[in-house]
């Protein structure tokens, strides 16, 4: 045993002692790759989510899509008149009132093209795409290819925001 005579007992110890405190896998220089690949991996998945366009005028509509509370009213009563002043009108036809369609290129995602499409299925007003469901939704993307845009945009509610407007 002359390689162990060589050996200094007390700085061995001392050595043996100080290796032990390190913790054995933080000298590993593998911790340092993967925690600059988890962090790469991290940075990529917030910059590709706060690199996509964000429409939160449609996202605090659909947060507050509650039915509103229905209010009953009672009707009012007519005020009384003598008989001999009552006049009874001749009924008037109203004339339809055609209102202008809206601008449908006010909602994110949809342009010109996209809007006389759209017009050309008979959708004119913010109104009908307000009632829109989400299978009419759903027939519309895939009757216009729109890849999902239009429940990515939330077109329901941009539209129930520009009715209500």
């Amino acid at each position: 045993m002359t390689w162990m005579d060589n050996f200094d007992s007390a700085a061995l110890r001392r050595e043996t002692e100080r290796a032990m405190r390190l913790p054995v896998g933080l000298a590993s220089p593998l911790w340092l790759a993967f925690g600059a690949a988890a962090s790469a991996g991290v940075a990529w998945w917030w910059m590709s989510r706060l690199g996509r366009p964000f429409n939160i005028e449609a996202k605090m509509a659909t947060a507050s899509d509650a039915p509103a509370p229905v209010l009953e009213v009672a009707p009012a009563k007519a005020p009384k008149t003598p008989k001999a002043r009552l006049v009874k009108a001749a009924p008037v036809e109203a004339a339809p009132v055609v209102l202008p369609d809206d601008d449908l290129t006010q909602l994110v995602g949809v342009g010109p093209k996209l809007a006389a499409a759209l017009a050309e299925r008979g959708v004119t007003r913010f109104a009908q795409l307000a009632a829109w469901t989400t299978d009419d939704l759903a027939a519309i993307d895939l009757a216009l290819n729109l890849r999902g845009r239009a429940h990515r945009d939330n077109w329901i509610a941009q539209a129930k925001t520009l009715a209500a407007s």
